[in-house]
């Protein structure tokens, strides 16, 4: 079981099993870890959703940033759901400068584990964490398990610009615009919005490389022995901003279950 989950941590983080406990401190300056955390909020906030009744579900919520966020300017319940016992505690850290711990409950779980017991939120919310559920069709339907009907869905995540596919890990579940929608309504869900996120990704991305690099050259004073492995992550996080800078369009999509 532990060799599984370290498994499922060093493929979301693109990293090598025996650097996870180096991450906490690679990835410190990072509080939304790469979601569009801005434009959730709004979409979030267009659905007028009752503050002391909402449930809300973020899965691999990572340090929070999402679920603290909603839970502060909402009111709403949120669980969110990581395996990252690291970036859990930041996230009990943050709920509590932002006075919304009795709001906000963080589960240490694999999110695979979790979608497998049906739930009954209002809103459930996956961001940027790729294909990890498998593919747009296969995710909604995994997400479809977790919101009650009527229930929404919000997926932060891209498609494919112009290539067929990408050969590259953690990428194949991208496909063309065209084709994501299809998988994402398969169900007949009702897509209510579609907002283009690439150059709010862009940003983030570079500002994120710069603060990794940066806590990188850090590490390698403390660890001189880790200098090839810090090196080879850095380089496949800048190789990642390449792919997602030419070959991604970054989207964020809201859509409603079938009642």
């Amino acid at each position: 079981m532990l060799d599984r989950i370290e498994q499922s941590i060093s493929n979301s983080l693109e990293v090598d099993k025996h650097l996870l406990p180096y991450m906490p401190f690679l990835l410190q300056d990072l509080w939304a870890l790469g979601s569009s955390v801005e434009y959730i909020i709004d979409i979030v906030g267009y659905l007028n959703l009752p503050f002391n009744l909402t449930k809300v579900l973020d899965l691999g919520c990572g340090k929070g940033a999402v679920s603290i966020q909603i839970a502060s300017k909402f009111g709403f319940n949120a669980v969110g759901v990581d395996v990252m016992v690291a970036f859990l505690e930041d996230a009990r850290k943050k709920a509590s400068e932002h006075n919304v711990s009795h709001l906000c409950q963080f589960i240490n779980q694999d999110i695979m584990e979790y979608v497998s017991v049906e739930h009954e939120f209002d809103l459930v919310i996956l961001a940027s964490l790729g294909g990890i559920l498998g593919s747009f069709k296969n995710t909604i339907a995994k997400l479809r398990t977790q919101v009650r009907s009527g229930g929404y869905m919000l997926v932060d995540d891209g498609y494919l610009r112009e290539a067929i596919s990408i050969n590259r890990k953690g990428y194949e579940h991208y496909r063309n615009h065209e084709d994501t929608i299809n998988e994402l309504t398969a169900f007949n869900d009702l897509l209510l919005k579609e907002i283009n996120t690439t150059d709010l990704s862009l940003k983030i991305n570079d500002e994120y490389l710069n603060l990794i690099e940066k806590r990188g050259s850090e590490l390698v004073d403390k660890h001189p022995e880790l200098e090839d492995d810090i090196k080879s992550y850095i380089d496949l996080q800048a190789e990642e901003c390449d792919v997602i800078k030419n070959q991604i369009e970054g989207a964020i999509w809201l859509l409603q279950k079938e009642i």
